[in-house]
């Protein structure tokens, strides 16, 4: 009878040691894992009351092309750009034959000499531009594009960089996408935005966990945001080293030695 009543005590001594193994290598809860899951409206559907508000800033490289129905008058205000291959243009060739603004927020335009853009919209440049061109030529035609446009991508996404944007509405779950989407360690309630404006950053948290997101002035991005993906607190327990990684499977297995010897050593 004492025999047994040892056993059974034995038993009872792994299944603890498999249970505390089991609950320091615990999985990340479905919640955590879950996206859009607080202050859904009643209604299945919103009107979009949040667009893109990209403005110029200085550092920005904006493309300009002008065409008229008199396309010799309409030459000398294009930058050459002859010398790019249409089959090798790469994102930075394009942007060495774009217009920089500088810090004042201005740009030195062919014949029409300085042109203060900043704090404007695409949209209000080019008509800006339509309007003094009007003064030369025949039905201009302006084609004026931001070159820039970039969002960078870190933390816990799969595929962290920096990608280059070829038109002004992308939102945030889009940059998320380029960059492979979150990982199974990533807090969605907490994830940060940084951007610049006017010289000014602002850090702003951001909850992809709350469906206000979709209705937040960070839910389409400007250029040169970066988003950084913050890691959960069970992520500490993933990244450790080797050595005290097979510290808890040591013990373990020490355990159970020993137990198991002195078992069958009666």
């Amino acid at each position: 009878m004492l025999l047994i009543l040892q056993k059974m005590r034995v038993f009872s001594t792994i299944i603890w040691v498999f249970m505390l193994l089991n609950a320091v290598t615990s999985c990340v809860s479905y919640k955590q894992l879950v996206n859009y899951q607080e202050n859904f409206p009643a209604k299945p559907q919103t009107d979009v009351t949040i667009k893109p508000d990209i403005r110029i800033q200085p550092n920005d490289v904006l493309g300009i092309k002008v065409f008229s129905t008199e396309p010799e008058l309409a030459a000398p205000f294009n930058l050459n750009s002859d010398q790019l291959n249409s089959n090798l243009i790469s994102i930075e060739a394009i942007q060495l034959n774009g217009y920089l603004v500088n810090q004042k927020g201005e740009i030195d335009f062919p014949v029409l000499g300085t042109l203060e853009w900043q704090g404007l919209s695409i949209s209000e440049a080019k008509e800006s531009l339509l309007s003094k061109l009007k003064q030369h030529l025949k039905d201009p035609v302006v084609n004026l594009r931001l070159l820039n446009f970039r969002v960078t991508v870190s933390g816990e996404v799969r595929k962290p960089g920096a990608f280059n944007v070829l038109n002004e509405r992308i939102s945030l779950l889009d940059a998320l996408a380029l960059a492979g989407d979150l990982t199974d360690y990533a807090d969605r309630g907490d994830v940060l935005l940084v951007r610049e404006n006017s010289g000014v950053q602002s850090l702003n948290k951001i909850n992809l966990q709350s469906a206000e997101f979709f209705q937040s002035e960070h839910y389409y991005l400007k250029q040169n945001d970066l988003i950084y993906v913050k890691p959960i607190k069970a992520k500490a327990g993933a990244v450790q080293d080797q050595t005290s990684k097979t510290v808890p499977i040591v013990t373990a297995v020490a355990t159970i030695a020993a137990v198991l010897i002195a078992l069958f050593s009666k």
